[in-house]
């Protein structure tokens, strides 16, 4: 097993900056889940089953392909972020001094 220490963070990055950084994030996971189930709400079927409604002719062009776009961009913007923020939660736990 590889452990790995941070002692030190780059310069100019800062335990303040990581943990603004994360909330930054943490507010963009909210707008992301609200655009995600607004279409969610909208369309009562999740994203896989009205893609494929629509590879299949179903659906209008417009709105439902632009739909479909802004849904999926949404659905990997969030896997994203959630990985971004995971990491800077990471980081700052990993330098925060060790219980004595």
């Amino acid at each position: 097993m590889t452990e790995v220490l941070v002692n030190t963070l780059p310069k100019g990055v800062s335990p303040e900056t990581l943990a603004r950084l994360a909330r930054e994030a943490q507010d963009r996971e909210s707008v992301l889940q609200s655009i995600i189930q607004r279409f969610e709400q909208r369309y009562q079927v999740p994203l896989e089953v009205f893609e494929e409604r629509l590879s299949r002719g179903e659906g209008n062009e417009h709105p439902d392909w632009e739909d479909s776009i802004e849904w999926r961009n949404a659905v990997e913007a969030l896997q994203r972020v959630r990985l971004s923020r995971g990491l800077f939660e990471w980081l700052l736990h990993s330098i925060a001094p060790s219980p004595v």
